[in-house]
């Protein structure tokens, strides 16, 4: 018997062939599920595998395939809690088509972004999944292109699938929900962690709708990844200067969230003197103290839907051109929206 101290030797593949009483390569084709063996082969090989714990070399012979089971998920900001509730769905749907996940969290930085693509590469990662990218499009794709297949889910490229929710139409529906009300002063203000095709929809949305209402658009930018600073003016001026707005869309919930906070900071309330409408629908948005009304993404549909496709696109299942698949997305009310006071509005 060996003492505490002394390790024991993992069993090998050699092991379970010599106590099945069958050849290595019988062993690797029980592993492999392939077909042609005498099912009392197959239940005498699962039982020494089961009776010696024997656990396969997974590693050794992905590198003899020159592919992994792991995708790849490039992040751009797992503090975004969209992102994190995203990832957390699609390594959910990875497993269930035997994939694990590896992470490139970007912070939002290209330099950071490149070596992390590199990394996963060299890990031999069988897909990318892109749910943001940091910096150019183009380097990316230079880094990427041809050697994994590539999708892109919640965001937009022409050198890949791409599964993403109708950002037009819930820039729409977002900024028609302030105007039901009876909002007129409704500006878009854009967070820096929503991609650009991305924000750009969402953004048309808005001014599409505004238009139609023969209304002027006032378009503001968060400052940097922290928020609380506007690019072209200050939130100070927005919130209470002369020409106020009553209603503010943002680009997606966590910009928001940064408003709801400006806005508690300078005694604004709402939903009484300002409403405001997110885009995601995480999971904070519905707590009660933010009860945030907000454009839902269905996460869940499309994370189902991107692991299916990379998983089809790997597999060789699916071939030809690139697909673009569009997930509708609705809106659901909450209590950071309510009807114009016309006694404040002015």
């Amino acid at each position: 018997m060996k003492g505490p101290s002394e390790s024991v030797k993992p069993a090998t593949i050699l092991d379970v062939a010599r106590l099945a009483k069958v050849s290595k390569s019988t062993v690797s084709n029980v592993i492999r599920d392939a077909k042609g063996i005498a099912p009392q082969t197959i239940a005498r090989v699962r039982a020494a595998i089961d009776e010696l714990g024997y656990r396969p070399n997974v590693l050794a012979r992905q590198l003899v395939q020159q592919r992994t089971n792991v995708l790849g998920v490039v992040v751009g900001d797992l503090a975004n809690p969209f992102f994190s509730e995203m990832t957390k769905q699609i390594e959910r749907y990875a497993g269930q088509h035997g994939y694990q996940v590896m992470f490139c969290n970007t912070q939002i930085d290209e330099h950071i972004e490149l070596a992390g693509l590199r990394g996963l590469l060299d890990y031999r990662i069988a897909g990318l999944i892109f749910l943001a990218y940091a910096g150019d499009e183009e380097s990316a794709r230079l880094v990427t292109e041809s050697r994994v297949p590539a999708l892109f889910l919640t965001c937009t490229a022409d050198w890949g699938d791409v599964v993403s929710p109708d950002d037009e139409k819930g820039g729409r529906i977002a900024t028609e929900h302030l105007l039901e009300l009876g909002h007129r002063r409704i500006a878009y203000i854009a967070d820096p962690s929503v991609e650009d095709a991305a924000d750009q929809a969402r953004q048309s949305g808005y001014r599409r709708a505004m238009v139609k209402a023969g209304l002027p658009t006032a378009v503001y930018h968060w400052q940097g990844s922290e928020g609380k600073t506007l690019k072209e003016t200050t939130i100070e001026k927005v919130l209470l200067g002369d020409d106020r707005v009553t209603g503010v869309f943002s680009s997606n919930d966590l910009g928001a969230i940064e408003l709801l906070d400006c806005a508690d900071r300078l005694g604004v309330r709402v939903p009484q003197d300002l409403s405001v409408v997110g885009f995601d629908d995480v999971m904070l948005a519905s707590l009660r103290r933010i009860n945030l009304t907000t454009v839902v993404q269905p996460k869940e549909m499309m994370a189902r839907i991107a692991v299916s496709t990379i998983a089809s696109r790997i597999k060789g299942e699916l071939t030809g051109g690139h697909l673009r698949q569009i997930v509708d997305c609705g809106l659901i009310v909450r209590g950071s929206t309510a009807p114009l006071k016309k006694s404040k509005s002015g």
